[in-house]
C-alpha cells in the first residue's frame, strides 16, 4: 500500500514538473519572440509583425525626448536616418497607434498632420469623356475610340463576302468570253 502510494506521488510530481517545464518553455519562446512591446526597436521587428504601418518626420533635435514620450504612452517605434538629410528623420510605427502619436507630435510642438479622405462621389471615373450627354443612349461603339473586336471581325467578314462575291462575277466573265 506504501508502495503504490509513492508511485502515485512520484508520476504526479513527475507530471506537474513536466507541466512546470513546457508552460516555462513556452514562456521564453514567447518573451524571445516579442521582446520589446514600446519604445525604439529595430525596422525588421515593426515589418516582421504584418501590420498596416505609418511613416512621420521629425528633426534629429526631438528623437530624444521623442523616445521618452513614446515609452510613457506605449508606442513601439523605428527610426529611419536619411544620409541626404541630417536635420530631419522619419518614425515608422504602427497604424493602430496613430492617436498615441498625434498626442505626442503635439506635445513636442508640432502640427498633428490632417488626414484627408478621398470622397468616392467626387474621384474621377475611369473613362473621361467631354460630354455626358454622349454616353446615355447611345452604342458603346460610337463613344469608344478603340476599335472594338467584335466590329472588327465583322468589317472583316463583310470584305470576304464582297471579295468572294467580286471573284465570281470575274470567274463568270472569263466562262462568257470563252464561250
Amino acid at each position: 500500500m506504501v508502495r503504490e502510494a509513492l508511485q502515485v506521488t512520484e508520476v504526479a510530481i513527475k507530471l506537474s514538473a513536466l507541466g512546470i517545464k513546457n508552460a516555462l518553455a513556452l514562456s521564453l519562446a514567447y518573451a524571445k519572440e516579442n521582446p520589446k512591446v514600446k519604445g525604439k526597436t529595430s525596422l525588421d521587428r515593426l515589418l516582421r509583425e504584418g501590420k498596416e504601418l505609418k511613416i512621420i518626420a521629425l528633426q534629429s533635435k526631438d528623437v530624444g525626448q521623442f523616445k521618452e514620450l513614446a515609452k510613457q504612452y506605449g508606442v513601439l517605434f523605428a527610426v529611419i536616418k536619411d544620409k541626404a538629410q541630417n536635420e530631419k528623420v522619419d518614425v515608422m510605427f504602427k497604424a493602430e497607434d496613430v492617436a498615441k502619436l498625434n498626442r505626442i507630435y503635439e506635445q513636442l510642438g508640432y502640427a498633428i498632420p490632417k488626414v484627408t479622405t478621398a470622397d468616392r462621389k467626387k474621384d474621377p471615373t475611369r473613362r473621361q469623356s467631354g460630354d455626358s450627354l454622349l454616353t446615355r443612349g447611345k452604342n458603346p461603339l460610337d463613344i469608344d475610340p478603340r476599335p472594338s473586336v467584335r466590329a472588327t471581325i465583322m468589317a472583316l467578314k463583310k470584305a470576304a463576302r464582297a471579295a468572294a462575291q467580286a471573284q465570281e462575277k470575274v470567274q463568270n466573265i472569263i466562262a462568257e468570253e470563252e464561250r
